[in-house]
């Protein structure tokens, strides 16, 4: 049965298979280290662009959004592309790890071309650029996530086990995302400076790419090379699904579709965060000025990650005790209290209030949301198999993360659009009063009331672990532990 009432772990019949499906430390500890690739060829790009963009090349907001929007769009294509095709293709070395190597090294050694742009360009081809380039490095940096994405959903046959899994990716992708919080601080030191003296970011940028670039490829090697396909010998043997199909066979799922509108409503405030939080800390909070700006974002984004990966523990032990649905609904209330202090909490009178808010908000972000949408993704596969008889955690994970990301693009568009018509004038370093304050009450409002329609969304979620239990008992009978 699907749905029903959450009850206390089973014990008995699964004890033994259960303690089968425990992994190695090693296993953990490889697969999430190949998270750093996710988190800086996405997420490092994208925490750049505002301040070597807009901040330092003066490309206008708007047109920064169409930019990204469009990267999002085809990054969403090529994800759900490859997520198909590390679900069908077969190759002595498994589905997922020949993309997973070859998706690392080549995202990591073009992610510095994205900062190749000049400040003696004109707007028209600055825009050019940062469109092109962006949504060239999509396609390959999708060659590498999704099937690294689909590895995770299929390390495991334990329900629990899943969430301590992606306990182990947050904890690094915390770390990697501390990194990524001083990234603008560090392209912005003098060290990069011209020849005559003068701060040159996007030759700061250039060279922190650079770095971050070298971690994501001994990261993706690492976990290409250490981390098995358990279920690679189920798979091998099923026929291969079409695109068209297979698309249409995952949105019948009506477990994945709770959890697909629950992620498309989290998307609004976790990208608004980004993109409004971006404009109302420096140019409210720092008023204009670089050198405050770039070390209040950098203790933001640390604060986030910290008090991330420490209520991570948390999330695992409650999911363990209350289900993976209500404590995700905890987190999300309480996120929507954090997001609309925001308007209070980003002031210039006490700039070190935003760094609070934004580490409050990394709890439920980072050290609930993103721990367990991909435990609970997990799950949907097994109940997936169950209902259609084939593995296919990379169509899942893929229209998950397409869907992500089509979110993510209206949101960057809407967003460059709201801060223009909020007045906001790219060329001015000290904007007009009214136009902070459309800025403030957009970036307070717009994310909460999205983080509590995630919240209800949710409790469509019928998953429990009495289903799971029940659910890899028949999966089990049918075609063997795994």
């Amino acid at each position: 049965m699907v749905g029903g009432k959450e009850m206390p772990r089973e014990q008995g019949a699964l004890a033994s298979e259960q303690g089968k499906s425990r992994l190695s430390s090693r296993t953990k500890a490889a697969y999430a280290l190949g998270s750093t690739t996710d988190i800086f060829g996405h997420w490092l790009y994208f925490s750049l662009m505002q301040p070597v963009f807009v901040g330092f090349l003066h490309l206008s907001p708007a047109l920064l959004g169409v930019a990204q929007a469009a990267a999002r769009t085809v990054d969403g294509f090529s994800d759900s592309y490859f997520g198909w095709r590390s679900d069908n293709v077969r190759t002595r070395w498994g589905r997922r790890r020949p993309y997973i190597l070859i998706g690392s090294v080549v995202s990591g050694l073009t992610l510095p071309l994205m900062f190749t742009a000049s400040a003696s360009w004109n707007t028209s081809r600055l825009f050019w650029f940062v469109l092109l380039s962006a949504c060239g490095y999509a396609p390959i940096l999708g060659c590498y996530n999704m099937p690294y994405q689909s590895l995770g959903a299929e390390l495991t046959a334990d329900s629990d086990e899943r969430t301590t899994v992606m306990a182990w990716r947050g904890v690094v992708q915390t770390l990697a995302g501390v990194a990524n919080a001083w990234a603008w601080w560090l392209a912005a030191r003098p060290w990069f400076a011209d020849a005559n003296g003068s701060p040159d970011l996007v030759r700061g940028a250039r060279w922190t790419a650079t770095v971050a670039g070298a971690v994501m490829i001994l990261a993706g090697v690492g976990n290409a090379w250490f981390v098995t396909e358990p279920y690679y010998p189920v798979a091998k043997a099923q026929e291969r699904v079409g695109f068209a199909a297979s698309t249409w066979k995952t949105l019948a799922c009506p477990p994945f579709r709770a959890l697909l509108l629950t992620l498309v409503l989290f998307a609004v405030p976790a990208s608004l965060v980004g993109a409004l939080g971006w404009y109302v800390q420096f140019y409210y909070v720092c008023a204009g000025q670089a050198d405050t700006a770039t070390l209040y974002s950098g203790l933001a984004g640390t604060c986030y990650c910290l008090l991330g990966a420490s209520a991570i523990p948390v999330a695992t032990r409650l999911a363990a005790k209350l289900g993976k649905r209500r404590t995700l609904q905890l987190a999300l209330v309480s996120s929507t209290a954090a997001l609309a202090s925001g308007y209070w909490l980003y002031t210039p009178r006490a700039p070190v209030l935003s760094v609070l808010c934004h580490g409050l908000f990394g709890i439920a972000s980072s050290g609930f949301f993103w721990v367990l949408i991909p435990s609970m993704l997990a799950d949907v596969v097994d109940f997936d198999e169950l209902t259609s008889g084939k593995r296919r955690e990379g169509a899942l994970s893929s229209t998950l993360s397409y869907t992500l990301k089509f979110a993510t693009t209206i949101t960057m568009v809407l967003s460059g659009s709201l801060v223009e018509l909020a007045g906001f004038d790219a060329h001015r370093v000290v904007q007009e009063a009214t136009t902070i304050a459309r800025l403030r009450l957009l970036f307070a409002v717009l994310p909460a009331a999205a983080s509590l329609l995630a919240a209800i969304a949710l409790q469509q979620y019928p998953l429990t672990r009495e289903n799971m239990v029940s659910i890899r008992a028949s999966l089990e009978a049918k075609r063997g532990v795994v």
